[in-house]
């Protein structure tokens, strides 16, 4: 029974852990220093990207925007994330992010840092007026997220716009370059809500898009069933006194409920064998305490993970006291045993989560 109530306390300390206010900003970015910035082009680069884009062909159209960015003179990092609208006409224009080899349409983001997220409005419009905001809005992790309905398993817990023909526009693209101030709340865990208008009166929204920034995780937790390949007995005391010895079934199944750290850290989106390496611990979910510690990997199955491991767990058994043997018979009061620590290999399938 000391066992389940361990499990009990450790789950309701952690469901409290989790219970947090969600933190909301409006996020306005500046301008940097020189923008907007102004290129000539003659090539008609910003006309190419629009028929990329119109036709479907999103890589490509997304590799000429780079191109009249990198011809601007603003160089893109690859660890830093740009949103970018291209203002084809007011009633096409694409959002996306470049971040390293993304894809443009991805809205994926993996861990902010203050300064590392841009927004880059790009149309031949010779004086560009855009209002930008953003609605963050901070959020728990998938570990967290999972937490209660992993708990509840133990103990009971109540809990845009379609293409038209382009505006005729001079060769002059104009590239207006922003960078937000993230605020620290919104940093690791948080949904960015980016609306673009002209101007904040209009009506008409130029685009939007929502992107899902959440950090890698190192953190995950499961129920793992495993068996033993040791042949062991139990010294008790039997209904009329007498020590006796009970086999153990051979083969011994034996369920815990698991916390795993993982080696890599791991996107909880998309998830591979080979970032899903963890070493693993946990306890017996028995009347008495066994814990478990060892060494796992698995692969990705949705909403859970199936993985493979292999570890040790410390069984707390009897030992006679000297002077007492098997088949005696002994008083009531009578205690003839020692604490005994047993350490058996583990082996098995772990059910793991997020």
């Amino acid at each position: 029974m000391s066992g389940r109530i361990l499990v009990i306390s450790c789950c309701v300390l952690l469901a409290t852990l989790v219970s947090m206010a969600q933190d909301k900003a409006v996020l306005i970015p500046k301008p940097i220093p020189n923008s907007p910035l102004k290129v000539e082009d003659t090539e008609d680069v910003f006309g190419q990207a629009y028929r990329w884009f119109l036709e479907g062909e999103v890589t490509m159209g997304a590799e000429k925007i780079r191109a009249l960015i990198t011809k601007a003179g603003f160089q893109l990092a690859a660890d830093k994330y740009y949103v970018v609208v291209a203002n084809f006409t007011d009633s096409f224009s694409p959002i996306g992010m470049f971040h390293g080899s993304s894809d443009f349409l991805g809205t994926r983001m993996y861990g902010l840092k203050p300064d590392n997220l841009y927004f880059i409005f790009i149309t031949r419009q010779p004086d560009p007026k855009t209002y930008i905001s953003v609605l963050a809005t901070s959020k728990a992790s998938p570990f967290e997220e999972n937490l209660l309905p992993f708990l509840s398993l133990f103990i009971p817990i109540v809990p845009s716009g379609s293409a038209v023909g382009i505006e005729a526009a001079g060769p002059t693209t104009v590239i207006d370059i922003r960078q937000f101030n993230i605020p620290k709340a919104f940093l690791k865990n948080s949904d960015l809500s980016f609306l673009v208008k002209k101007e904040l009166a209009e009506e008409k929204v130029l685009a939007r898009a929502i992107f899902d920034n959440t950090s890698l995780e190192r953190w995950s937790y499961g129920i793992a069933t495993a068996i033993t390949s040791i042949d062991d007995v139990d010294i008790i005391v039997g209904s009329d006194g007498t020590i006796i010895v009970r086999p153990k079934p051979n083969l011994d199944l034996a369920t815990f409920a698991v916390l795993n750290y993982h080696f890599k850290a791991v996107d909880t989106k998309a998830k591979s064998f080979g970032n899903s390496f963890h070493l693993m611990g946990g306890i017996r979910l028995v009347d008495f305490i066994e814990p478990l510690i060892g060494v796992g990997a698995g692969f990705d199955l949705g909403f859970f993970d199936l993985a493979l491991f292999a570890g040790y767990s410390a069984e707390f058994a009897n030992e006679l006291e000297a002077g007492y043997k098997i088949g005696q018979r002994i008083q009531e009061d009578v205690d003839p045993f020692k604490l005994k620590i047993r350490g058996k290999p583990r082996f098995g399938l772990q059910v793991k989560f997020p």
